[in-house]
């Protein structure tokens, strides 16, 4: 018989059908104060499983909690919400995402700057972090924290769009370490778009081999898509240049045609709201010490 469990994420918390009850013990209680969402269970399916042992995955406890997260990023699109993968930092108050694919180096430059300036870098979730697109409100105002039933806000910029995602002709600047780099949002986003709410990224049950978690969520103020190469570099890119490294870096499981629409949404206005950054590493702490020189200061 599966166990039903409730599990809080970005605010919101879902029931939670487990295959496996050791399962629960990777989630934490939930929170009480936080609504819950009426849509039925979250669950991995039969036809989940045999997609995800078809690609090598054995049927455990700690893989139904480590697949879980697919089906949870899908739970969480009808409320402008999505699970990415990448280590979020927490810096004054304001949270930063170092994106890359398994095995590149994102718990590595993480440390690194922990270690470079101790006590100024807190970790928000070390794998898989909840990002939350608050809904638009007029300037000035408070923004509607509660859920919403479909993504919040799109902009009118098409050029710039994210789907489908293209790459710009226009060439990359290498930055210097002692180089601060122009915040790219300032530079590419029309006045018309300020008044979309903040996104928030939170804590998620998915924190890596690290275990890293503990700081509170915040506002995204950055994000570094980070890859390893022959140099260490560093360059800020267009909304077109960042699209299609950022989409797989948004977790869902693709079986919906909405929930494509709805990723691709929601990326946009990220795109459109933050400064993201190409970290090329070669070595550390040298590349990392660009990150310090030109993006935390």
């Amino acid at each position: 018989m599966n166990d039903e469990i409730a599990v809080t994420l970005a605010g919101l918390t879902f029931s939670c059908r487990l295959r496996y009850p050791e399962s629960a013990r990777y989630f934490q209680k939930p929170d009480p104060g936080a609504p819950r969402v009426g849509t039925g269970s979250v669950s991995m399916s039969k036809e989940d499983w045999q997609f995800f042992v078809a690609d090598g995955a054995e049927e455990s406890p700690f893989s139904e909690y480590s697949l879980l997260c697919f089906n949870f990023s899908d739970a969480l699109l009808p409320y402008d919400r999505v699970l990415v993968h990448g280590v979020a930092l927490r810096w004054r108050d304001r949270a930063y995402l170092i994106c890359a694919d398994s095995g590149v180096g994102k718990s590595t430059q993480a440390r690194c700057l922990r270690d470079l300036r101790p006590g100024e870098f807190s970790i928000i979730c070390g794998d898989r972090p909840a990002l939350e697109f608050r809904p638009c409100a007029p300037v000035g105002a408070d923004a509607h924290i509660g859920p919403s039933a479909s993504p919040a806000c799109h902009s009118e910029r098409s050029e710039e769009s994210a789907s489908p995602p293209c790459h710009s002709e226009r060439g990359e600047e290498s930055v210097s370490p002692v180089q601060s780099l122009p915040p790219r949002g300032k530079v590419s986003r029309p006045e018309a778009v300020t008044d979309e709410g903040p996104i928030l990224v939170h804590p998620s049950p998915w924190n890596g081999k690290e275990n890293w978690h503990g700081a509170p969520a915040a506002p995204l103020a950055g994000l570094i898509l980070l890859e390893r190469g022959e140099e260490n570099r560093l360059v800020s890119l267009t909304d077109r240049e960042a699209a299609l490294p950022m989409y797989s870096h948004l977790i869902q499981t693709g079986c919906e045609p909405e929930n494509i629409r709805r990723v691709a949404a929601l990326e946009t206005r990220l795109l459109q709201s933050v400064p993201i950054w190409k970290l090329t590493t070669f070595r550390v702490p040298d590349s990392t010490r660009l990150l310090l020189d030109a993006v935390f200061v």
